[in-house]
């Protein structure tokens, strides 16, 4: 049986939390308002996933992100990332490069040092693709998406290969499961598609699928 997630987790654990409070670089950057408080909201969270092959062997993770800050001199954000296989064999973040990174129980967090400090009020848009190996060769998969900032519209979009088309799949939000129809694209390709307006932080929201 298909083991979930829980349905509350915090995504960035009290270690990772202590080692940015603990580093006045780390801190100064992404908490420059101290440890209460967010340093943004998200204003748009718009993201595809593309299984490129029908083994579930190559897949391509795509993002696009509009965030308001809401403290002045924000200097880097957090990228978070998780999953079975190989999660990470390529990686670009058009708001900045890579700084520090972590590694904390099953996930992986990335610094992005921007390419300047951000003041309160001003807007972000920036995309972000990586592509991971190995991570859905299951006859049931998930995809899993936690947000740990305020956010105002989350969508998502799983795309399958065409000779391997999703047939049942379902939304998981804690104790609550809602049915998704899969779309058949003009190419023969299948895709789910979920749209959720105000989603609660630090929440899994779970697609669930089968193919």
């Amino acid at each position: 049986m298909l083991s979930l997630p829980s349905s509350h987790a915090d995504l960035v654990s009290p270690r990772v939390y202590g080692l940015i409070l603990d580093s006045k670089r780390l801190a100064d950057r992404l908490l420059p308002g101290g440890p209460i408080g967010t340093p943004y909201e998200v204003l748009c969270y718009r993201a595809t996933l593309i299984l490129a092959d029908p083994r579930g062997e190559r897949a391509i993770f795509r993002r696009t992100q509009q965030v308001r800050f809401l403290q002045d001199d924000v200097a880097a954000i957090l990228d978070h990332l998780w999953g079975d296989g190989v999660a990470l064999t390529d990686y670009q973040h058009t708001a900045g490069r890579i700084g520090e990174t972590f590694k904390d129980e099953g996930k992986r967090h990335l610094v992005i040092d921007l390419e300047r400090p951000m003041r309160r009020g001003e807007t972000l848009t920036f995309d972000v693709e990586r592509t991971a190996m190995e991570g859905f060769t299951g006859a049931e998969e998930w995809l899993e998406t936690t947000i740990d900032h305020p956010v105002h519209q989350y969508e998502q979009r799983i795309v399958f290969p065409q000779d391997r088309p999703c047939w049942q799949a379902e939304l998981v939000v804690g104790d609550q499961v809602t049915q998704l129809e899969p779309i058949v694209l003009n190419d023969g390709r299948t895709q789910l598609e979920v749209s959720v307006p105000r989603p609660s932080t630090d929440t899994p929201y779970i697609i669930h699928w089968r193919w």
